[in-house]
């Protein structure tokens, strides 16, 4: 969808109607003409204290009016509505052990990783989270931003422009800066409530802020303490996410149930896949090496294949029956398959304190003190489903064949027959152990996690003025941040087999969760079982997992002019120092991260079912800065020209060393031109650098556990839930031999005050980043489709160069592989000949298969990737209305066009289109375009207002069909032919979405003697209940976009009271 006649339909109806500034990009004109002194000040971007903010940099400001519209119940939900903000990389949906989880959220500014937007909390950084989240599964190290206050907030700036000198050259995509308010007096309290129309999700807030002055004015000091509570909501409650097989949503060809694209539900279920045989071989360590499947002498084809395998699976009458062949994810074994959604959650429970506290004294007429101080601390409790077992990932877990509950055990076989000594029958033939390929320890409780994060923050300084426009200041400042993940119910691997291995039923742990019997000569299962808390409480424990971060700093800035020059101009400066001090730890107990040496246990592994094991990784650094800037107004105040009123340059310049990556200067250069007073052209260019974070450099090599990847090649071809969605091996590994990345960042825009129609403005800017050396790494999910296009494209070559489908060697398990490196395959067996040629024999040449072995692992090495390009315009139109009987009005359209957006892997590699995808590299969707429109009312004690919220549509890369389908079904709308990687890719499009939000606040009159200074706001969000858009994300969803709107239609209301 082109929104640009509605853009145009926004424009029209500014010049009708009027009305508020979401995103008051110019100051907002009196009302009156009364004659005021303005006091200079400093806007995010410069530290040269000035008169205007519209200048050469382009900054979004939200005041307090802005943020009342959006009624946003935490800072990502604010965030994630600016149309700048493509996606949160990292979010609350996050259930594996691998990444953060709970109250954690992190934003990505045009589309580029979230470590490249610069967070501050009234001009300076903030501590990083202190766990680390994969985006295109490289560790990142951003700041939380729910531990960013949501209330007491006096405005939040954001500079749309990069690579800032002032802040740190690592603000590749921009600069986020939140400023609380200073000059509160008096005390307020405040309520607020509000719930979901579906009765869940409920959130209680209590807000209390109190601000006062001492020593006869000297001194001021403020208070503001923030209560939030929310509860959890679960995916099972919405109809868009209650179900892992979405294909029931899905067009054709993703329409069926046999196509894993969108029928996600995992091949690791209640029922269970596995192998009969023998034990062949241990490790050093006494574990499982090798074993030899075979069906043992006795025992019929019924019940297991020739090469031992066996599946338990749904007979339709709500019990289990034996099958020998990969269980049909359509009929009456659909259900065989396991639906996660069940048990996972669209946000988690949470409860949140976030104190902020600050004070300032004057010393003398030139000298003042000043001192911040800030806690957060959060405690959320998220859930995923029971353990599972798989054996790609965790190893051979046996069922001897002396478990009572082993349906091929001595329990139920014997070489002659005989009976047990109880009398039970049994059948003629050799027992057998069973080894798991895929299991769910269904009776197992949900395992919970408690997530519980604490920052602290401690601000002090001084400032003061100099002789003339001179002023400076002078700070220190210490940060930690703190988290302890508690996973309960996940169970230790080898007490796990110890209970496997008892023969006592009392003590023994039975896995397939069902009881057998031998009725009227064979082998049945005769009901579910649930093993009894004294059994599993033996191998069930604790996950925990820890996480510190630290920052200090100390910094020094002065500003003031430099020079006058002619017509009553002057050159303005700014001059700067800081000394940073970064930490980062992550650990874990014993056991946990890695077994101990003297366990007898293998050492590189760890002891616990489905977490990846892990070395303690710590990692320090020291950067030393310094800066200068300079503003010179070459027209302008008394001296005009032509078609030139003003003309004014800007340059700065960052100097930066680090401990570990030596020193870096860059540049920022500017210009802005006004050849009217009611026109602005402005330019600025500027370079960046970021150095690798210190989780990316010192983490050791992880072995992670990929839930929910399927082989997109072979699974239309074998079926086999080993093929389908599945856990499978991925190992990454930090890099010490990375380099920094750079970037090169340009914007040109022109500001337009229109003429005869006060109060109107309109504004376009464009933007471009070109990063150099960008840290990457390949997810499961790209490296899968990659590995796809890959075999398709050498497949479709090799046929049209004559070659016959079943001659072509795409050489998997060798060195001479034709997919892509980070996809390692096994060799080529008779059973994959045999699957192949039955699938070839059906298809059309366009869509046939050569053959390759199953996936062995995957490889996610962090590489400096050659370079990455993006570049778009963000349009703005602001409008306040004249001073009407009626009331006052405000209108506001923001959007942000989305124009290219590729990388290139390495020199001479093929590109990567990135715009309108949701590849993870970009950690969201990449729509075209995203667009805010907002409309405020106020008239004496009543206000309201309306906010439109659109995200346009995107491809999905992990759903893709090939050429003849596409063009089989008629070229249909919803896929979109893409031209990546040298081949064209079809891809499901996800389509646009738009939201509103309203509301209504009233404040009572000064008359009423109990209620004077109350307000009452009641708001809803998601008027309309939109839901998301289909994608082939776990929950249905992408939550990086779009996980407000899964909430659907919120209300709530507010009670203010001043004191």
């Amino acid at each position: 969808m082109n929104p640009l006649p509605k853009l145009r339909r926004c424009v029209a109806l500014t010049l009708a109607l009027a009305i508020p500034a979401y995103a008051q990009v110019t100051p907002a004109p009196a009302l009156t003409e009364e004659k005021v002194t303005l006091e200079a000040f400093t806007v995010t971007g410069s530290n040269i204290k000035r008169l205007d903010v519209e200048k050469v940099l382009p900054v979004t400001v939200l005041a307090a009016a802005d943020l009342e519209i959006r009624d946003a119940s935490q800072p990502s939900e604010l965030l994630s509505a600016l149309p700048q903000v493509t996606g949160l990389p990292g979010n609350e949906t996050a259930t594996l052990g691998a990444t953060a989880r709970g109250d954690n959220a992190s934003v990505s500014l045009r589309g580029i990783a979230s470590g490249n937007t610069l967070l501050l909390l009234n001009g300076r950084r903030l501590v990083p989270h202190p766990i680390s989240q994969n985006e295109a599964s490289v560790p990142t190290l951003s700041t939380n931003v729910n531990t960013l206050p949501n209330r007491g907030l006096e405005r939040v700036e954001i500079l749309r422009d990069g690579a800032s000198s002032i802040y740190g050259t690592d603000a590749v995509a921009g600069v986020v800066n939140y400023v609380t308010a200073k000059n509160f007096r008096g005390t307020e309290l405040s309520l607020r409530y509000g719930e979901t129309r579906y009765g869940d999700g409920g959130e209680y807030r209590a807000t209390l802020t109190h601000g006062l002055e001492f020593a006869k004015g000297k001194g001021r000091a403020m208070i503001t303490a923030d209560f939030y509570s929310r509860e959890a909501m679960y995916a099972r409650d919405r109809a868009f996410s209650a179900e892992s097989d979405l294909s029931y949503r899905a067009p054709a060809p993703w329409n069926v149930s046999t196509n894993t694209t969108f029928n996600l539900r995992s091949a690791t279920t209640q029922f269970g896949n596995y192998l009969l045989g023998s034990v062949t071989g241990t490790d050093a360590f006494g574990q499982v090496s090798t074993f030899a499947g075979a069906r043992p002498a006795g025992v019929p084809a019924t019940l297991a294949a020739a090469s031992g395998a066996f599946f338990l699976v749904p007979n339709g009458s709500g019990g289990a029956a034996f099958a020998t062949a990969t269980p049909s994810r359509a009929g009456d074994t659909q259900t065989y398959y396991w639906n996660n959604n069940d048990y996972r959650v669209i946000q988690p429970e949470s409860n949140r304190t976030n104190v902020f506290a600050s004070g300032e004294f004057n010393i003398n007429d030139r000298i003042t003190a000043f001192a911040d101080a800030s806690l957060y601390q959060a405690q959320s409790v998220t859930y995923r489903e029971s353990d599972g077992i798989t054996q790609s990932t965790d190893g051979f877990i046996i069922v001897p064949a002396t478990n009572p509950y082993n349906p091929f055990g001595t329990r139920f076989w014997s070489p002659t027959g005989a009976p047990n000594a109880d009398g039970s029958a049994r059948l003629t033939g050799t027992p057998s152990a069973v080894s798991i390929t895929n299991k769910r320890l269904s009776d197992l409780a949900t395992r919970t996690d408690f997530v519980d994060t604490s920052v602290y923050r401690g601000l002090a300084g001084l400032r003061g003025k100099l002789s003339g426009s001179w002023s400076w200041e002078a700070a220190l400042l210490y940060s930690v941040g703190r988290v302890i993940e508690n996973e309960a119910g996940p169970s230790r691997k080898t007490k796990l087999i110890q209970a496997i291995n008892q023969i006592d039923p009392a003590r023994a742990f039975n896995p397939f969760t069902r009881t057998f019997a031998v009725q009227n000569g064979t082998l049945v299962a005769t009901g579910d079982f649930k093993n009894p808390d004294s059994v599993t409480s033996t191998f069930r424990s604790e996950f925990i997992r820890n996480g510190i971060t630290k920052l200090g700093s100390g910094d020094v800035r002065a500003s003031g002019d430099v020079l006058s020059i002619w017509g009553g101009n002057t050159i303005g400066a700014a001059v700067g120092g800081e000394f940073r001090y970064e930490a980062y730890s992550d650990y874990r107990p014993l056991f946990a991260g890695l077994n101990p040496v003297y366990s007898g246990l293998n050492p590189l592994s760890n002891d616990f079912l489905g977490f990846s094991p892990n070395s303690d990784t710590h990692g320090k650094r020291h950067v030393a800065a310094a800066y200068v800037e300079t503003v010179v107004p070459l027209v302008g105040n008394k001296f005009t020209l032509p078609l030139v009123q003003s003309l004014e340059l800007t340059a700065s310049a960052r100097y930066e060393s680090y401990t570990d990556f030596g020193d870096t200067t860059k540049p920022k250069y500017g210009v802005n031109w006004r050849p009217t007073s009611w026109i602005m052209a402005r330019a600025s260019y500027n370079e960046g650098f970021r150095a690798p974070n210190l989780a990316q450099l010192f983490t050791g090599t992880l072995i992670r556990t990929v839930t929910g990847s399927s082989d997109a090649y072979r699974s239309a071809v074998t079926a086999l839930p080993t093929d389908g969605p599945s856990n499978r091996r991925s190992i990454s590994s930090g890099n010490l031999a990375l380099s920094p990345e750079t970037a090169k960042g340009k914007s040109g825009g022109v500001v337009v005050d229109v003429p005869f129609i006060k109060g109107l403005s309109v504004s376009v800017d464009y933007w471009e980043i070109a990063q150099q050396s960008v840290i990457a790494a390949p997810t499961a999910a790209e490296s899968v489709a990659d590995d796809l296009a890959a075999l398709q494209f050498a497949t479709q070559t090799a046929l049209a160069a004559g070659q016959a489908i079943g001659a072509i060697d795409l050489g998997s398990g060798s060195a001479n592989y034709r997919g892509v490196s980070s996809v390692v395959r096994l060799p080529v067996t008779q059973a994959d000949r045999d699957f192949f040629a039955a699938y070839n024999a059906r298809q059309v040449p366009g869509n046939q298969r050569a053959v390759v072995g199953a996936i062995d692992v995957l490889r996610a090495t962090y590489f400096n990737r050659a370079q990455q390009f993006v570049n778009g315009f963000d349009f703005d139109v602001n409008y306040r209305l004249p001073k009407m009987a009626i009331g006052n009005f405000t209108f506001n359209t923001t959007w942000t066009k989305l124009n290219t957006f590729y990388s290139y892997a390495a020199d001479g590699a093929r590109r990567t289109e990135l715009k309108n995808s949701n590849a993870a590299s970009v950690g969201g969707g990449t729509p075209e375009w995203r667009g805010v429109a907002t409309l405020s009312w106020r008239l004496k004690q009543w206000g309201a207002g309306i906010g439109y919220y659109y995200t346009g549509s995107y491809t999905d890369a992990g759903a893709t069909t090939t050429q003849a389908t596409y063009e089989a079904l008629g070229a249909p709308g919803y896929i979109t032919p893409i031209f990546n990687n040298g081949a064209v890719s079809y891809r499901y499009t996800v389509h646009d979405s738009k939201s509103y939000n309203v509301f209504a606040t009233y404040r009572v009159s000064a008359a009423n003697r109990y209620l004077n200074n109350t307000s009452i706001r009641l708001g809803v969000n998601n008027v309309f209940d939109a839901t998301p858009p289909l994608s082939s994300d776990s929950r249905g969803y992408d939550p990086s976009i779009y996980n407000t709107m899964a909430r659907g239609l919120t209300w709530s209301l507010q009670l203010t009271k001043k004191f």
